[in-house]
């Protein structure tokens, strides 16, 4: 659906490939960042991915609740606005 929108966007060939090039860092970013991260410093990796796991499993659910509601209330503000402009 992403993709569809920048297509509508109607940029340039080069401009084009770069938005989908950033958009797909962005979007692997999670990904990327733990294999770049392997291939410097494999031992120091694994270490940091398991403190990150452990600290997910301790706050996860809370962050998912702020970041849950945070977009509830963006949705909810971006209704409003739009309902009485």
């Amino acid at each position: 659906a992403a993709l569809r929108d920048l297509e509508k966007l109607n940029y340039g060939t080069i401009p084009t490939v770069l938005v989908i090039l950033g958009f797909n860092f962005v979007l692997l970013i999670l990904l990327e960042i733990p294999l770049f991260g392997y291939a410097i410093a494999p031992e120091r990796t694994v270490i940091e991915v398991q403190r990150f796991r452990a600290w997910l499993s301790r706050r996860g659910r809370r962050m998912a609740i702020i970041g849950f509601a945070a977009v509830g209330v963006f949705l909810v503000v971006r209704g409003l606005i739009s309902y009485f402009t």
